[in-house]
């Protein structure tokens, strides 16, 4: 059985439309994965397949940097950065009714084949999904009966044979409208005891957790020290894990915040590949242009993290704008200690071959927190 292990998000949040994309890490047989997802109006949803690099692209563009201090001149490299990334044709959507359940549309879609059902049935609803080839674990049956008790529609995707991959190629869900909520309850029902969750939200202004506690990393929650120098990123989920402790494990922590133009996620998306990879196309920009068509050449980018256990996943979450004002993706340590002294300052500069009028600013060492 497949189990779930983590989630990358994007969702596009606008007045005339809402596009969702999901891409997740599983482990287990390809032949049992399904992936379903509660919608509303199912019948004027469009389900596309959608490009690796644009899940990348504002990945790269919204991840924390954490500036580690700089040491005196004379103990310095020539400077470090770190830098950790990523990590068809259809059947007209004529419903028809089988055993209690309306197939609103079946399609292919680029590995997955994919169908958009409803039902007032949440018992011919599971019937039909394990009778099509979908795996339906025990867990996720009483999910099902509460979106349908919900009245929602659902789509479907399972790989089709010989289609095996362990990295969900992403694809998008277009739904017409506003539609903020993210159905953290249909994740619960495939992963094993807890999930990490990154969510991005293309909008006009700051988003946030409406229905959980929302967090935020300040500089003055990082602590570097000389004498027991440590790894940024591991300081950096630390700091994390704390604040997500400090709300019973619930958090979603903004981990950055920021105006973006559209060209400067299209560029990343061409021309942000690794060298000598694939040469990206001009279609890998259709999922930027999509993102950010109902709300012109600039919209603020979120980055919003949280690691739930599968009690805390009791709930879907509800976006709502945010007052707060924009989180740099740029960090650097509150509070340094034992640092160590200057050799080109003092008496002691002159037996250090330093110059004594002045040294100039070292370098300092990044590191992208991925």
């Amino acid at each position: 059985i497949q189990t779930v292990t983590d989630h990358r998000m994007v969702i596009s949040l606008s007045a005339e439309q809402s596009v969702l994309w999901d891409q997740f890490r599983y482990s287990g047989r390809p032949e049992d994965f399904s992936w379903i997802l509660p919608i509303r109006d199912g019948n004027q949803v469009r389900i596309e397949l959608a490009e690796n690099q644009f899940l990348s692209a504002p990945d790269n563009l919204t991840a924390p940097i954490l500036n580690t201090p700089p040491r005196p001149p004379s103990f310095c490299s020539d400077g470090f950065r770190f830098a950790s990334s990523d990590s068809a044709g259809g059947t007209a959507p004529n419903a028809f009714t089988d055993a209690g359940v309306s197939v609103l549309r079946e399609e292919t879609v680029g590995p997955y084949a994919t169908v958009t059902l409803r039902s007032t049935d949440p018992m011919a609803l599971r019937d039909w999904l394990r009778n099509n080839g979908y795996v339906i674990p025990a867990p996720v049956g009483p999910v099902i009966d509460y979106y349908v008790q919900q009245r929602m529609d659902f789509v479907a995707l399972r790989l089709r044979p010989n289609q095996g991959i362990d990295r969900m190629q992403p694809v998008r869900v277009i739904t017409p409208g506003m539609n903020p909520t993210l159905p953290l309850r249909m994740i619960s029902a495939g992963i094993a005891d807890k999930v990490g969750l990154l969510l991005m939200v293309i909008a006009s202004s700051r988003y946030e957790a409406q229905n959980f506690p929302n967090g935020e990393i300040s500089n003055q929650n990082l602590t570097f020290d000389f004498d027991n120098p440590t790894v940024p990123a591991d300081d950096f989920r630390a700091a994390f894990d704390r604040i997500n402790r400090a709300n019973g494990n619930r958090a979603w922590v903004t981990e950055s915040s920021a105006r973006m133009n559209r060209f400067t996620l299209e560029n990343q998306v061409l021309f942000g590949s690794t060298p000598g990879g694939p040469r990206p196309t001009p279609a890998n920009a259709d999922d930027v242009r999509l993102a950010f068509a109902p709300l012109g050449e600039t919209a603020t980018v979120t980055r919003l993290r949280a690691d739930l256990g599968v009690s805390n996943l009791d709930r879907d979450l509800i976006l709502a704008a945010s007052m707060r004002p924009d989180r740099d993706r740029n960090y650097a340590y509150g509070t340094v200690r034992n640092t160590p002294p200057d050799p080109c300052v003092g008496p002691i500069a002159e037996y250090q071959g330093c110059s004594t009028s002045g040294t100039s600013s070292s370098p300092v060492g990044a590191l992208l927190v991925a």
